[in-house]
């Protein structure tokens, strides 16, 4: 049972990132305060969506578990599917939390890549 978070994002006053905002709903309603992000410990899997209004293309993000060793390898990239969406497995009997980065694009031709702030996903809610 995935947990969708829907990502609106735009971009940021200095044009370097992307300026984020999620929700639970793709049209924006019920957003979800701030950027740590609980999802129910038996969702197995975080999958972030274009919110209805957003101006930026989501392409992919980079994801690691808070407090494990750092590096970058294939298992923590996930690039966007052709619907712009991006998906990572949580695991369904402990409690982690990830750091994730996403990864945006202008609409159109590529004018810039623009990565959001830090969102944390936590696995440890009971119900969506």
């Amino acid at each position: 049972m995935a947990y969708i978070v829907y990502v609106n994002a735009t971009i940021s006053a200095d044009g370097n990132f992307a300026d984020c905002t999620y929700s639970k709903n793709a049209d924006g309603s019920e957003p979800i305060a701030g950027s740590d992000i609980h999802i129910p410990t038996d969702a197995g899997e975080c999958v972030f969506a274009q919110a209805d209004d957003t101006s930026l293309l989501l392409i992919g993000a980079t994801f690691k578990t808070i407090g494990s060793a750092p590096g970058m390898n294939s298992s923590n990239f996930a690039a966007a599917n052709d619907e712009n969406i991006v998906s990572f497995t949580m695991p369904t009997t402990t409690t982690i939390t990830k750091g994730v980065v996403l990864l945006f694009s202008t609409p159109g031709t590529v004018q810039n890549l623009y990565p959001s702030t830090d969102p944390q996903v936590t696995n440890d809610s009971v119900s969506c």
